[in-house]
């Protein structure tokens, strides 16, 4: 999970290379749900819920979470605890992908 954090830090502070945030976010989803697909005894929770606070601290940074989106932890286990984070890592991605594909976009438009 750190290198995960390294990876976004710098992707963020490389002109906001989104992309690429976004692809480090989706290794650790992907990674995370592998991890929750073992039996239940191997899983460590703490780890869990540690991941899916950072991703839903970098996607509410995004503007894809407000506060009060956040997932309850009371009763959740492994596998429902990260199918959140999966469905909106992969709504804010296809957007970011719709978005580049459209190209650049003119942020100001000056009137005559």
């Amino acid at each position: 999970m750190h290198t995960t954090k390294n990876q976004v830090r710098a992707a963020l502070c490389d002109s906001f290379d989104t992309p690429k945030a976004v692809s480090a976010l989706s290794t650790l989803v992907v990674a995370t749900n592998t991890y929750v697909q073992q039996p239940e005894a191997g899983i460590k929770v703490p780890l869990v819920r540690q991941v899916s606070k950072f991703i839903f601290k970098i996607l509410k940074d995004f503007g894809v979470y407000e506060e009060e989106d956040m997932p309850s932890e009371a009763g959740v286990g492994g596998e429902e605890a990260i199918t959140p984070l999966m469905n909106a890592l992969s709504v804010f991605r296809d957007t970011v992908k719709q978005q580049a594909n459209e190209g650049p976009k003119t942020m100001f438009q000056l009137s005559d």
